[in-house]
């Protein structure tokens, strides 16, 4: 990547938003990992059926499948405090309804008070799952950017299935130190950036992950 392409990419951006208004110059940039880039790091799923509650990332911590009897399991790790533990339960769908799993998976512990939930504890300490929470909790002290990889407009994949990727936004008078970073990230993992304005008419930055992608590519 050439540092200059970055630079106007964000620079055209910055432009493209000065007359909206409401939150004018703000941009963001997409860092997006190839496939290799952290083929090392650990990794750890439930198994098959399972998918990431609120979305999939590396270092999902929270998993649910429907089950062919119409149960839901759900499985959380790193629940409790001290004690973490990794819990396992199965019960009706609606029985979920009140753990607010999409915000906080501490919530499944109310399901000891649901009559019929099969429930299955085991240590955190230990657990491969432990593992990946610390490896994505480092990065995320050195780096300051916290890896995702969900699905956008709920069928595509941002840079293909699986894929790290990051994403930064800052405002005009912060774009110096969002170039900065975005670049460091592009030159030490050998990733894309794609940049987008923000753009006021829909809430959220042009092609970004909440949005059809109208992609800036280099």
């Amino acid at each position: 990547m050439e540092t200059s392409d970055l630079r106007s990419d964000i620079v055209r951006a910055i432009v493209a938003s000065l007359g909206s208004g409401h939150r004018a110059g703000d941009v963001a940039v997409a860092v997006i990992c190839p496939a290799a880039a952290f083929a090392d790091a650990p990794s750890w799923s439930p198994g098959d059926g399972f998918t990431a509650v609120g979305g999939e990332s590396p270092e999902s911590r929270c998993w649910e499948r429907q089950n062919a009897d119409g149960t839901v399991t759900v499985v959380a790790a790193g629940v409790g405090d001290p004690v973490a533990e990794v819990w396992t339960v199965t019960a009706a769908p609606e029985a979920f309804d009140g753990c607010g799993l999409g915000n906080s998976m501490h919530g499944l512990t109310a399901m000891l008070d649901v009559p019929g939930a099969v429930i299955h504890r085991e240590p955190y300490a230990g657990h491969p799952a432990e593992s990946v929470a610390r490896y994505w909790n480092a990065f995320r002290q050195e780096w300051k950017v916290t890896p995702r990889g969900e699905k956008h407009a709920d069928t595509e994949w941002m840079g293909g299935p699986g894929r790290v990727w990051f994403y930064l936004d800052a405002m005009v008078e912060d774009s110096g130190a969002l170039y900065a970073a975005a670049l460091e990230l592009c030159e030490t993992f050998g990733a894309t950036a794609r940049v987008y304005p923000y753009n006021p008419d829909t809430g959220t930055y042009d092609g970004g992950p909440d949005t059809q992608p109208d992609l800036v590519r280099r």
